[in-house]
């Protein structure tokens, strides 16, 4: 063995190898492209089955059972009156506002970035505006 650093090529420069710092999670509606700032997502996780309460908002899925937790879960196609397939298995974003949670159910696998894209998401606008109390 030798005691020399790797070669990475001569092309590449050092600060290039820092790896990119995440900001966005991001996720499509329709055809429309949403982000939510990163600090706010406690997690992403594949839900196959929502339990619906009476007597609340169009835009309210339901809830979720996620590890002892009953987490409500909106639909941004829903608020935002985009027509999109409904899919048996769909993707939760869990969001943590203080001490609450909130899911927002997706039909396709969230992206993580380092930049925003499409509509950027006030998580705690949003929160205020949509939350089940």
């Amino acid at each position: 063995m030798n005691d020399q650093e790797p070669d990475y090529g001569s092309d590449i420069q050092p600060e290039e190898l820092a790896t990119l710092q995440l900001e966005a999670c991001t996720f499509t509606v329709g055809n429309q492209t949403f982000s939510i700032p990163l600090r706010y997502v406690n997690e992403i996780t594949e839900i196959s089955e929502i339990f619906p309460l009476p007597l609340t908002p169009s835009y309210v899925d339901g809830l979720v059972h996620l590890r002892g937790s009953a987490i409500p879960v909106i639909s941004i196609g829903k608020i935002k009156n985009i027509r999109e397939e409904q899919k048996k298995v769909k993707q939760l974003i869990v969001l943590d506002v203080g001490m609450d949670k909130l899911g927002i159910a997706v039909n396709e696998m969230p992206g993580l970035s380092a930049d925003f894209s499409g509509e950027v998401i006030n998580v705690e606008e949003f929160f205020a505006a949509y939350r089940i109390e």
